[in-house]
């Protein structure tokens, strides 16, 4: 009879555990269970979604690490208008000045311009050498410039608050004021302009070089400054934003990528026409303008006589997104995103908007904010 028993009380007690091992299964990582799922029609489709609660505390922008790329049209035409944004420094970076910055320098060139090119009825070929590749003994187009400073060369090749007289040493580096006589690139340039081209070719060439200076955990921001737009004489073969875009995503996945321009924008004729007095080369900044857009900057007219005003304005932005928090998954749709300061002392602003998994802030938020966001994604079935 004891035998029995103990037999009876064995299998209940396994029974025992292993409900309680189904139990926990079935709550682990605060998911409920499928048939109690939120649905909701989208695109026509009824999906089961789950809700991601994320919770982020606003850091101090002195912590904040920041590589700024330029990338420069440095033909005659924009000789004015550099030394103009080269004037501009300490308004572009009034907001972000306290971050952990660095500035790099290119042109916006990418091929090795053999002119004089002919073919039938006395048009001009734009073969793929010409385009695409530079056939010098120094294949430079796409890397960074060296600084320079009162007409000398400098050995560096990225601008911080550690290198000497630094705000006059970016005017002089935006201006070319070494005079060099264009012996090489990427301190002169033809006429031909592919600044997202040169951009995609920056970004490829510094994910592989650890020694290029741009950092690991550094946030990138890209400035585009010309009075062209990508490739005009070959537009069908033209880089698109787009292409820029999923470049940055795919060898930068940590990093936040964001892009301003200086340039003619479209439907500005006035500009147009001052720039076609200095080049006739000059058109509406169309293709270009596009990364801005997609990445959350900003353009502004290559036309302004005082770029202070936008580029404080400009420099707000780029804080935001600076301090901006990315989340763990994109939502599945922003009008059910909810955004809540959880130690809010004062009344600030709260107005958001998202890039992909990217939350960016109006104004920016005070350091040491608590932020709560609570969004839904799709609910992957469980096997």
């Amino acid at each position: 009879m004891n035998f029995y028993k103990l037999l009876f009380f064995f299998f209940i007690s396994i029974s025992f555990f292993s409900c309680q091992s189904k139990l926990e299964f079935l709550v682990e990582d605060g998911v409920e269970p499928e048939s109690e799922c939120l649905k909701k029609e989208i695109d026509g489709q009824t999906i089961c979604l789950k809700e991601k609660v994320e919770i982020f505390t606003v850091g101090e922008i002195s912590n904040k690490l920041v590589d700024f790329l330029f990338v420069l049209d440095v033909s005659p035409s924009m000789t004015d208008d550099l030394a103009r944004l080269g004037q501009s420094f300490e308004s572009l970076m009034s907001q972000v000045i306290k971050s952990n910055w660095r500035m790099f320098f290119t042109t916006a060139d990418h091929g090795d311009h053999k002119f004089n090119i002919v073919g039938n009825n006395n048009k001009k070929i734009f073969t793929q050498q010409k385009w695409e590749d530079y056939q010098g003994t120094e294949p430079v187009f796409g890397h960074f410039m060296n600084l320079e400073s009162k007409g000398k060369i400098l050995p560096q090749k990225y601008l911080d608050m550690s290198v000497p007289d630094h705000i006059n040493v970016f005017k002089d580096t935006l201006t070319r004021s070494s005079k060099d006589g264009c012996v090489r690139a990427p301190y002169c340039q033809g006429a031909l302009e592919q600044p997202l081209r040169v951009l995609n070719s920056v970004l490829e060439r510094v994910a592989q070089d650890s020694s290029s200076g741009i950092r690991k955990q550094a946030d990138i921001v890209s400035f585009i400054v010309t009075d062209e737009d990508e490739r005009k004489e070959d537009p069908l073969s033209a880089t698109t934003a787009e292409e820029v875009v999923k470049a940055a995503k795919k060898l930068f996945p940590t990093k936040k990528f964001s892009a301003f321009s200086v340039l003619i924008q479209e439907g500005d004729e006035n500009c147009l026409k001052q720039q076609i007095e200095r080049s006739e080369d000059s058109v509406y900044g169309t293709k270009v303008s596009e990364l801005a857009k997609l990445t959350g900057g900003k353009n502004i007219s290559l036309c302004e006589k005082d770029y202070g005003s936008s580029l404080q304005e400009l420099s707000t932005l780029l804080r935001s997104i600076i301090e901006g928090f990315s989340l763990k998954e994109k939502p599945i749709s922003t009008a059910d995103v909810k955004v809540e300061v959880l130690n809010n002392k004062r009344t600030i602003s709260t107005k958001w908007k998202l890039l992909g998994k990217q939350m960016v802030f109006e104004g920016g938020l005070e350091p040491g904010l608590q932020v709560k966001v609570s969004y839904f994604v799709k609910r992957e079935k469980k096997e």
